[in-house]
């Protein structure tokens, strides 16, 4: 996928609406490429987010709460969770090949800077979350 490409497919975010094209170009060195087959889960509901999903091409099907639906190109799975440092809210599985565009935990940090609208929650309000998630999963704190 050439650097035009993924720009268009983060433009195609509406997540990052109204950033300007400078704005957006400055992310391209924080996000990678995937390529799937069908059938590939890219995250499970419950279980801790690792990365941010921008959907390129393909198609995923979505199951949250027992509902299901799809996503496709343009479409974003994991900001929030990303934002929260917190769980998958849903499942998500590729039903066609896709190619995703991803960003860990420590790109979508990286690229926080430059995303005025992204704003993390005070440290004491994601640390009390995430041990809350941890005890649920059956983490002891020592």
């Amino acid at each position: 996928m050439s650097n035009s490409e993924r720009l268009e497919a983060l433009r195609a975010a509406k997540e990052l609406g109204g950033r300007t094209d400078a704005q957006i170009r400055r992310l391209l060195p924080f996000v990678d490429e995937v390529t799937v087959p069908p059938g590939t889960v890219i995250a499970e509901a419950g279980r801790l987010c690792h990365q941010l999903v921008i959907v390129a091409s393909g198609m995923l099907e979505i199951c949250r709460n027992g509902r299901s639906g799809r996503l496709g190109p343009g479409d974003v799975f994991g900001w929030n969770a990303m934002r929260e440092r917190g769980a998958y809210d849903a499942t998500v599985q590729s039903v066609s090949p896709a190619r995703l565009l991803v960003m860990s935990h420590e790109q979508f940090r990286a690229a926080e800077p430059m995303q005025p609208q992204v704003r993390l929650p005070t440290a004491g309000t994601s640390g009390a979350k995430f041990w809350r998630l941890m005890r649920a999963v059956g983490y002891s704190e020592v």
